[in-house]
């Protein structure tokens, strides 16, 4: 089975750690991260200098997967913050069999302090961060009937 999870949520509300967490009980898992294809493009994780490339590389990634194993787990790790987005990944992901979509929320100071107990390289400055929580939609019912499983995830570690 190819199952599909797009995770949702602002910087600092724990994204990477909950993929990695999944991946360790689910052998078969693959995370795409925006930031690590940045890192891997750029060298640094805060360069947005190619950020056309990060896309098209995410989305050619998340499409190749779908065709390439009968048995993956894949974790689109990145801001997908509006819904548009999430309509985007949910058509871009149509040749899996089971879509997920996972929102983590968490309140404004506990992303703020998240934030600044990274690595200073993964860091986003402050005035990044509050624009990014208030422009965060919450999904509507018509994005959440794209996916076959959503949970909605405010206190998990």
């Amino acid at each position: 089975m190819r199952k599909l999870i797009v995770l949702s949520a602002v910087p600092g509300a724990g994204k990477s750690t909950w993929a990695k967490k999944y991946q360790m009980s689910h052998p078969h898992t693959v995370i795409i991260s925006s930031d690590a294809i940045r890192y891997e493009l750029t060298g640094q994780y805060q360069d947005f200098s190619r950020q056309k490339e990060v896309w098209e590389l995410f989305e050619k990634r998340l499409v190749e997967y779908a065709h390439s194993d009968k048995d993956v787990d894949v974790i689109l790790d990145a801001v997908i913050d509006l819904n548009s987005l999430r309509e985007k990944y949910a058509i871009l992901g149509k040749d899996y069999d089971s879509k997920v979509l996972v929102v983590l929320y968490k309140d404004f100071e506990t992303v703020r302090k998240t934030n600044k107990d990274r690595s200073k390289d993964k860091w986003v400055p402050d005035e990044v961060l509050n624009m990014l929580y208030h422009k965060f939609e919450f999904p509507t019912k018509e994005v959440i009937d794209m996916y076959d499983e959503y949970y909605y995830i405010d206190n998990y570690f």
